[in-house]
């Protein structure tokens, strides 16, 4: 990680390089021990301008590697948002991004390393930034406790939330309903009520963003599994940041207009 960026990437202090006097063949060694497929080549004034690359990701071949100037479409200034970073991924439909602060190579992100601390730690604050709004939706439209209570009970619904709110009660906390029900259950309140319809979104394309949100927020919230497992993993994942994005604003600019 760069000193002035909290992007989970490698540091050009940190990194393994080609010399620019190295062989093709030296570089290659290099590559494929440390399974690297970008190396970064150190020019003779000590900056980096261009880099090895596998044309075939995974592939440690003589015939598999090419010399490659670094250009603008190779870079990302090294403050990009993760956000930002994961859409560039997915958009662009690239393996890897070097870093720069205007002009100079500061670092190096690969798409393995949205696997990281940073990047669950940025879905698991946006979902949970999402479950507050949804919250809010449902507690603004006049829904009291013993109304939603009514409707889990009536329709036989996940009793989970049922069970955490009586023993919160039991333990005399002053908590509500809705403070007990997880991104699903809001989800249901939601359709069951036709609280969409405040939002301006459709229960088909409010369904199918619940769905992948959902599969978002039980893997940030065991980071024991892999975030990004292939190139559709980066897709779904920044269609589900986008979903929240959306759905998070329609839920604010309601709320605003109540106000």
């Amino acid at each position: 990680m760069t000193s002035t960026s909290m992007l989970p990437s490698i540091s050009k202090s940190r990194w393994t390089y080609a010399l620019h006097d190295d062989s093709k063949a030296e570089s290659l060694e290099k590559m494929r021990r440390f399974r690297f497929d970008v190396l970064p080549i150190r020019s003779s004034d000590g900056s980096y301008r261009k880099c090895f690359k596998t044309i075939e990701w995974g592939i440690f071949t003589i015939g598999n590697i090419v010399e490659h100037r670094i250009g603008h479409d190779d870079c990302l200034d090294q403050l990009t948002k993760i956000e930002n970073v994961i859409e560039a991924f997915a958009e662009k439909e690239r393996n890897y991004f070097f870093l720069r602060d205007r002009n100079e190579i500061t670092g190096l992100i690969n798409i393995s390393d949205l696997n990281s601390k940073q990047v669950y730690l940025f879905a698991y604050n946006l979902i949970a930034s999402l479950e507050l709004a949804m919250g809010r939706l449902i507690n603004e439209s006049g829904f009291d406790d013993s109304e939603l209570i009514r409707i889990f009970e009536s329709n036989n619904k996940s009793v989970k939330p049922l069970v955490r709110y009586r023993r919160e009660i039991k333990k005399n906390l002053d908590h509500k309903f809705i403070e007990c029900a997880y991104l699903g259950d809001m989800a249901w309140i939601i359709i069951e009520k036709k609280l969409f319809r405040k939002i301006k979104i459709s229960k088909n394309e409010f369904e199918s963003s619940v769905k992948l949100i959902n599969k978002l927020r039980n893997i940030s919230a065991h980071p024991v599994n892999s975030l990004i497992k292939g190139r559709s993993s980066v897709i779904e994942l920044n269609q589900a940041v986008s979903r929240v994005r959306i759905i998070m604003k329609e839920i604010n600019d309601y709320l605003k207009e109540r106000c």
